[in-house]
């Protein structure tokens, strides 16, 4: 079957199916308050198997900076938080003035915009035929509470929830933010490695030894987000 989908450059409508099951977050806040659930979706097994088998294809591709710590094999938020010290740390004991911004994008996974992500994809140079299959594989959702479900309904923004290609993919997309911030060569560095911005999938923090480079850093990630609409 995989192969059969190679050739007609799209997966079965069974693949797109998924079940959000919304979680409560807090549960001494208002049940009553939609932002007080995290939705978990469940997708089927054979469509992370395939998810698998693209990835190996295109893992060269979706590569994003090393100051992205989300989303890796063998890091996670305690490698950024020992960046961020040591960092610091270092302009600190030379008695300079370092300052912070920590920016957390607005429910960034279920906003992505579907036609800004593909181009993304497409940049890093992934075969035209995985991105074909990728554009043509529309997740159906129905929402679970309790014993009842919901009627399907189709999802044209964010990234798949549950889905194996799904951290890769987002890590390329909202790399454009540590491109553009290398660029400005404003925010701090460590001889010459820029540590100017450190990220955990899509939380960010901006390190700068100047209020006003600070200020400029926050001013391209605004226009950034205005961009890729994020």
């Amino acid at each position: 079957m995989f192969p059969a989908i190679f050739v007609r450059q799209c997966v079965p409508v069974a693949f797109g199916v998924g079940n959000i099951i919304p979680l409560v977050k807090d549960k001494s806040k208002n049940l009553n308050d939609i932002d007080n659930y995290r939705p978990i979706t469940l997708i089927p097994v054979i469509s992370k198997i395939f998810e698998h088998v693209l990835l190996s294809l295109c893992e060269d591709q979706l590569v994003s900076d090393d100051v992205q710590f989300g989303f890796k094999r063998g890091l996670c938020c305690n490698e950024a938080i020992f960046a961020l010290r040591t960092t610091v740390s270092h302009f600190t004991s030379a008695r300079s003035t370092v300052y912070l911004a920590v920016l957390d994008i607005r429910k960034a996974f279920d906003s992505v915009h579907h036609d800004k992500l593909f181009d993304s994809i497409v940049a890093t140079g992934v075969p035209d035929v995985i991105v074909s299959i990728l554009r043509h594989w529309i997740l159906r959702v129905n929402v679970r509470w309790g014993m009842r479900c919901s009627q399907f309904f189709a999802v044209f923004n964010g990234v798949r929830q549950g889905s194996v290609l799904s951290p890769a993919i987002f890590n390329v997309f909202i790399n454009i933010f540590i491109v553009r911030l290398r660029q400005l060569n404003i925010g701090c560095h460590l001889r010459s490695m820029f540590i100017g911005c450190l990220l955990c999938a899509d939380d960010m923090i901006l390190i700068c030894p100047s209020v006003k480079g600070l200020q400029h850093m926050l001013d391209v990630c605004v226009s950034i987000g205005d961009l890729i609409s994020l």
